[in-house]
């Protein structure tokens, strides 16, 4: 299979075939011979579209890895007839969602790396990260930072996305290590397979929300 998605993330339609159709678990998976799709992971979501064959159009409804944690799987909707296998389908991506996820991932870690500057010191990564369509938010114990640092920490980040500094991503040169990859910007480097915007000034506004409760310190970002 070819993996397309870190080699140019803003392809948007492709003609692929269709290599593997079965049921899982009540849903409809799909494999592609090129993987457009991204599978969700890291508090992402996976990527969502279409499939058409022919006359006939399909609802990519999610997409995750497989049992392997390798290959991305599509979930269809409705499910397409066995007939289809081996067939040849246009593949639309929904990349208005798929340019949010990217946005707000793109948030969540460059969020973390500020409130470490502001801190002085390595914080512990978040205790839940997660991204929705249109928001995202890092929770913390507030024990892990005096919590004083968030407004500082929120102005230099809000500062920050208005800037053209560049996000890179990349994978590990340790062949060991296949499939890892790495996030890096304005100096920072984070552990990171997941998809991003290539400058922060495309993430455009956003608003942040904080909010302290049961000892729980949480940041949410809304575009």
């Amino acid at each position: 299979m070819t993996v397309l998605y870190h080699n140019d993330k803003n392809l948007k339609e492709i003609k692929s075939e269709i290599i593997s159709l079965y049921e899982e678990a009540g849903k409809c998976c799909v494999q592609l011979r090129d993987e457009l799709f991204y599978p969700r992971g890291g508090g992402q979501k996976g990527d969502r579209g279409k499939l058409i064959v022919g006359s006939q159009e399909f609802a990519i409804v999610d997409t995750v890895k497989d049992k392997y944690g390798h290959d991305s799987v599509l979930i269809v909707e409705p499910a397409l007839p066995e007939s289809l296998q081996d067939a040849t389908a246009t593949c639309v991506l929904d990349y208005d969602f798929r340019a949010r996820q990217m946005k707000l991932h793109t948030c969540l870690h460059l969020h973390h790396c500020v409130l470490e500057q502001t801190a002085g010191k390595k914080i512990p990564y978040p205790e839940t990260a997660s991204i929705e369509d249109g928001f995202a938010f890092n929770k913390y114990k507030d024990s892990d930072f005096d919590p004083a640092i968030a407004e500082p920490a929120n102005k230099k980040f809000l500062e920050l996305i208005k800037t053209d500094a560049a996000v890179i991503t990349y994978p590990e040169e340790n062949a060991e290590r296949e499939g890892f990859r790495w996030w890096e910007c304005c100096g920072n480097k984070i552990p990171c397979g997941g998809l991003h915007v290539d400058k922060l000034n495309e993430i455009g506004d956003v608003k942040i929300d904080v909010s302290n409760k049961k000892g729980k310190i949480s940041f949410k970002f809304s575009l």
